[in-house]
């Protein structure tokens, strides 16, 4: 842990009942714009324009917004012949972007604190992703629009590097790309610890052979490399075997522990002080899908309520997940008997069900584990690759498809270069994982604060701040987004001040403890 001291974290205590207002202020402000004819306000304060992007424009400032409505943002997709996405399709492509290896860690990180002030937790958690998720979504509308204005053609997806170069400049997009490799490579090192102590137990369960847990993470990175080097298509066939067994294994461990779960204990524990730092940084580390915000715009034609709408239903479900799975275990726990390390808290339903509960929760533990990895080190390897492609001044291949071998045997380029991104993306975390093999709940800990407060609580805010005057200056007046954030320039200043206050008082600790 970042640290254990109960003292410094109940201190703590005066600084979170301030963000909590702040937060609360900003996200019933999210909602105050939502019910408002802001198709209307768009189109009234934009000039007609006669590129691609905008071809009824002009026709719906003569017309009611209703009747127009989002074909304002869909016409050239439209035109294109590309047809909508589905919001219950993008809802879960967020959900399932968040529910993952955070599971494991939750009651491990929040058993201190307690059922309530866990729940309370979640909850701030939940409303800092919605909150940020819409500034991310109007970053990369506004972001597309200016390109597009700029381009005289239609908006593409804006990903975080690309807005940001565009907001910030290149210092902007190398603090974004650094963030990004600190906050992958922060979750790759946990997730590649604790594999390697699955893989360790498992054969020493199943096939009665002892191996050291650094061989362990070794081969869970060796596989999950090997499976990243042929690009996201084959990620995505493990991925969907992963998911699956983490389903199945949920409904089972909360079919079977719901009925033992003992009211007392969601009660009785109750200490708020250990609410920030470990409920806070897992949590957001929990519900992080800020990331996948640009594409489901484009998978929703560039429709920015649509895409509101599936944030919002998308940010709901792990909340409701989360919610069982804390009432479970943390039901399951009396605090005043247990001891031992936080994370034999994840086994203990395991300790109460039998042995067959106790293959389940391994099962869940690897599920969970392997399908957030999954995702995690193909982002990280694509990120190497496209480094090194721009290093060596090579065209990026697309990672979509499965990257051939040559005719006579021998690896290509494009895959070689791929090699070399996977070994530069996981070796590190091999590394660290051996050398510290109880890093999990540390460093999913400095992953949710340090790497995912700032990238997607900091960046996005600052980016939007800048998207918006350079909207201003490129046209009579400025665009506004349908559905976007309300409360303008203040909230997004008040955003940054509270991320920043859950980041500053970590980058103390770790410089000066």
């Amino acid at each position: 842990m970042v640290s254990s001291n109960p003292r410094r974290k109940r201190k703590r205590a005066p600084l979170m009942t301030i963000i909590s207002g702040c937060l609360a202020a900003t996200f019933l402000t999210s909602f105050s714009d939502a019910f408002q004819p802001q198709h209307a306000h768009y189109l009234r304060n934009t000039p007609c324009r006669s590129n691609q992007l905008y071809p009824y424009q002009c026709k719906a400032n003569r017309l009611n917004y209703s009747q127009e409505g989002t074909q304002l943002f869909t016409a050239k997709n439209n035109e294109e012949g590309s047809s909508d996405g589905s919001i219950a399709g993008a809802s879960l492509l967020f959900a399932g972007t968040a529910i993952g290896a955070g599971m494991i860690a939750l009651p491990a990180e929040t058993v201190d604190a307690g059922f309530i002030p866990s729940v309370f937790g979640l909850l701030l958690c939940w409303v800092f992703t919605y909150v940020t998720s819409l500034v991310t979504l109007e970053a990369s509308w506004l972001a597309s629009t200016i390109s597009s204005e700029k381009n005289d053609e239609g908006g593409g997806g804006a990903g975080f590097l690309s807005i940001s170069r565009m907001a910030l400049g290149i210092p902007g997009e190398i603090l974004t790309a650094s963030l990004f490799w600190f906050l992958l490579t922060a979750i790759i090192v946990a997730y590649t610890a604790e594999g390697g102590q699955l893989i360790s137990q498992f054969l020493k369960e199943v096939v009665h052979t002892d191996i050291a847990p650094a061989i362990g993470s070794l081969v869970f990175a060796t596989f999950f490399a090997s499976v990243a080097t042929y690009g996201t298509s084959r990620v995505d066939a493990i991925n969907r075997i992963f998911v699956f067994g983490l389903i199945a294994t949920f409904c089972c461990l909360v079919g079977v522990g719901l009925p033992m779960v003992n009211g007392s204990n969601l009660i009785n524990q109750s200490d708020w002080g250990m609410v920030y730092p470990p409920v806070i940084s897992i949590g957001i580390l929990s519900f992080g899908a800020q990331n996948v915000v640009p594409t489901l715009l484009q998978y929703l034609n560039y429709d920015p309520l649509k895409t509101r709408q599936a944030i919002l239903f998308g940010s709901l479900l792990p909340l409701i997940l989360y919610t069982i799975w804390e009432a479970v275990f943390l039901g399951l726990i009396d605090t005043s008997t247990a001891d031992g390390s936080k994370m034999e808290v994840v086994s203990v339903l395991g300790q109460v069900g039998g042995p067959v509960v106790t293959d389940l929760v391994e099962v869940f533990s690897l599920c969970a584990i392997g399908s957030s990895m999954a995702g995690a080190s193909v982002s990280l390897v694509d990120f190497f690759q496209d480094a090194i492609s721009i290093l060596s001044k090579k065209e990026i291949p697309n990672q979509s498809q499965s990257l051939p071998l040559s005719e006579e045997g021998v690896l290509s380029g494009n895959i070689r270069t791929r090699i070399l991104a996977a070994a530069l993306a996981l070796g590190p975390p091999v590394i660290l994982s051996y050398a510290y093999p109880d890093i999990f709940l540390v460093a999913l800990e400095e992953a949710g604060l340090l790497g995912g407060v700032s990238l997607y609580g900091i960046l996005p805010a600052i980016c939007i701040l800048s998207l918006r005057r350079s909207s201003m200056e490129g046209a009579n007046t400025q665009a506004t987004m349908p559905g976007r954030l309300g409360g303008g320039d203040t909230i997004l200043i008040a955003l940054v001040a509270i991320s920043s206050a859950l980041v500053l008082p970590e980058i103390r600790d770790l410089l000066w403890q």
